[in-house]
C-alpha cells in the first residue's frame, strides 16, 4: 500500500507540475520512435559494415584468382580529409611513374575499402589479412594527419624480396600534407619510394646493369630538384640513393657527369656540418664522398683526390669503431677465427701424428 501510494502521489505531481497525461503519453510516444530510429540507424550502420566487409574480402579473392602477371597491388581508401582527391592522387602517382623504376615490370593497381582497427596493432592485422587474402605483393594506405612537410602518411606492407604475408614488412612514407606541394616531381617521389618497398633490389645499385642505374640516377636528380617541400627524411634518402647509383655508374661505365654531382654535393653537405647535424646522416655523406673521389680517381689518377678519399674514408672507420653493434661484430669474429684455428690445428695434430 505504501508503494502504491508513493507511485500515485508521484504521479499525480508530475501530471500537476510538469507534464499533463496527454502531454506525458507523447513525450513517450516520442521517445519510442527515437529509440526505434536509432536501432534502425545502428542496424543499417552494422549491415553497410558487413556489405563493405564483405566486398573487400570478395573483391580480395578476386584479385587472387587473376592469371595476370606483374605485381599485385592493393590500394586502400586513404583517411582524413580530402580522401577521395588523395585517392586519385596517389592511384595517378602510382599508374603513371611506378613503371618507370620497375624497369617496366608489369603490376596492376585494385582498389579495396579503409583499412580499420583503431589501434595500429588491429590495423596491421587488418593489412596482413586482407594481403593474405588478396595473394597481393604490396598493401598501401594513407592518412593526411596535417599539412605540413609529413602531413600525408603513406603507409603499407609490402612482400618484396619473396616475403610470406606474415612476413610482409611495414612501412611509412611522410610525405607533404598540402595538395599543392604534391604538384611536380612529387608523384615521382612517391612512385620511387614505393617501387623500393615493392623491390627491395633498388636500394643496391650493384644488383643491376649500369644503364639501368643511369637513367635511374637521372630521375633522381630531377626528383631532388624538383621536389623541394620533401620531408628531410625522405630528402636524405634520395640523396643516398642518387650518390650510390651515380658512383655505380662511374665505377662502370666511366661516366663522371653524375659523380661530379655526388661530390659537389656530399662536399657541400660536409661543410655545412655543425654540433647539431645527424651524426648517421654526416658519416653517409663522408661514405659517398670517399667512394666518389676514389671512383674518379680511377678514371683520372690525382694524388690529392686519392689523400681526400682517404681522410673522408679514415673519418668513416673510426666513427664504426666505437659502434656497439660494429664491437660485437668483431668480437663475433674473432671468435669464429680462433675456433676456425682450432679445427685446423687439429686436423693438422692428427694428420702428423694421429689421434
Amino acid at each position: 500500500m505504501l508503494e502504491t501510494g508513493w507511485f500515485t502521489a508521484a504521479e499525480d505531481w508530475v501530471e500537476t507540475h510538469a507534464l499533463s497525461a496527454h502531454e506525458f503519453a507523447t513525450f513517450g510516444f516520442a521517445m519510442a520512435v527515437l529509440l526505434c530510429l536509432v536501432l534502425i540507424f545502428l542496424l543499417f550502420s552494422g549491415l553497410r559494415a558487413l556489405v563493405t566487409r564483405m566486398r573487400n574480402a570478395a573483391g580480395a579473392r578476386a584479385f587472387r584468382r587473376s592469371k595476370e602477371p606483374g605485381y599485385r597491388i592493393l590500394l586502400a581508401r586513404p583517411t582524413g580529409p580530402g580522401a577521395g582527391r588523395t585517392r586519385k592522387w596517389l592511384t595517378a602517382a602510382i599508374q603513371d611513374h611506378l613503371a618507370e623504376f620497375n624497369f617496366g615490370a608489369p603490376f596492376r593497381v585494385v582498389s579495396t575499402g579503409q583499412i580499420t582497427g583503431g589501434s595500429e596493432q588491429k590495423i596491421l592485422a587488418e593489412a596482413r589479412k586482407r594481403l593474405a587474402t588478396a595473394d597481393a605483393d604490396m598493401l598501401v594506405w594513407a592518412s593526411r594527419i596535417g599539412k605540413g612537410a609529413d602531413g600525408l602518411v603513406v603507409q603499407g606492407l609490402s612482400r618484396g624480396g619473396g616475403l610470406r604475408a606474415d612476413e610482409a614488412r611495414a612501412f611509412s612514407i611522410p610525405l607533404p600534407g598540402r595538395f599543392d606541394a604534391l604538384d611536380g616531381e612529387m608523384p615521382r617521389v612517391a612512385a620511387y619510394l614505393l617501387a623500393k618497398k615493392l623491390q627491395p633490389a633498388l636500394a643496391n645499385p650493384q644488383a643491376f646493369r649500369p644503364e639501368k642505374m643511369k637513367l635511374l640516377a637521372e630521375a633522381l636528380d630531377g626528383m631532388m630538384a624538383g621536389a623541394g617541400g620533401v620531408a628531410p627524411v625522405v630528402r636524405s634518402e634520395l640523396e643516398a640513393d642518387f650518390c650510390a647509383s651515380g658512383v655505380h655508374v662511374a665505377e662502370a661505365m666511366g661516366d663522371l657527369a653524375a659523380l661530379d654531382r655526388v661530390i659537389t654535393m656530399r662536399r657541400a653537405h660536409l661543410e655545412a656540418v655543425d654540433t647539431t647535424s645527424d651524426s648517421a646522416l654526416v658519416l653517409q655523406a663522408r661514405m659517398d664522398l670517399g667512394r666518389a673521389l676514389l671512383a674518379r680517381a680511377e678514371k683520372q689518377f690525382d694524388q690529392k683526390t686519392v689523400q681526400e678519399a682517404i681522410a673522408q674514408l679514415s673519418l668513416v672507420v673510426e666513427a664504426l669503431r666505437g659502434d656497439p653493434a660494429i664491437q660485437k661484430a668483431q668480437t663475433a669474429s674473432d671468435a669464429m677465427f680462433k675456433a676456425q684455428t682450432m679445427i685446423e690445428t687439429r686436423k693438422r695434430f692428427s694428420m702428423n701424428f694421429g689421434s
